[in-house]
């Protein structure tokens, strides 16, 4: 980039960061929850849908945890190629999956909420995380591709 990518990338360094955090935050607490079950966090069960088995669960959030990171210091490091494929693509599967995770939400609270899928409020907000992580991603390559103009 041509001008200072400090500058330029601060938002986004900030807000992935926050995000990255929070997600890792959740990680840690559903698995100190499993083996600790401190009383001022909420319960093992809370923290997940069940619709996959634990073990799974940590290994693809370990996974996500090692991607995000990876993306977050291409970006902070000014190694992340900007494009406008990558803006799409980011920003299209971050939207459609805050999209569907607000879908849930609303069938949870209005009509299936006794099914499990539904009632892990909890899950929710943490892919709201996720995906939002996406969009912000998409919009740096956005904000990136329209600077090298």
């Amino acid at each position: 980039m041509t001008t200072q990518p400090w500058a330029f990338q601060k938002f986004h360094v900030v807000t992935l960061s926050i995000l990255l955090g929070l997600f890792c935050f959740r990680v840690l607490a559903q698995l100190l929850q499993r083996y600790l079950a401190l009383p001022f966090l909420p319960p093992f069960a809370a923290w997940q849908s069940g619709a996959v088995p634990y073990e799974t669960l940590l290994a693809t959030q370990l996974l996500i945890v090692f991607i995000y990171a990876w993306i977050l210091l291409r970006i902070v490091t000014n190694r992340m190629q900007p494009s406008r494929r990558h803006a799409w693509l980011f920003s299209m599967v971050g939207y459609t999956y805050f999209i569907i995770m607000t879908m849930r939400l609303a069938i949870g609270f209005t009509g299936l909420s006794e099914h499990y899928w539904f009632q892990s409020y909890l899950p929710i907000l943490f892919h709201f995380v996720l995906s939002s992580y996406l969009i912000v991603v998409g919009h740096f390559h956005i904000q990136a591709t329209a600077r090298q103009r």
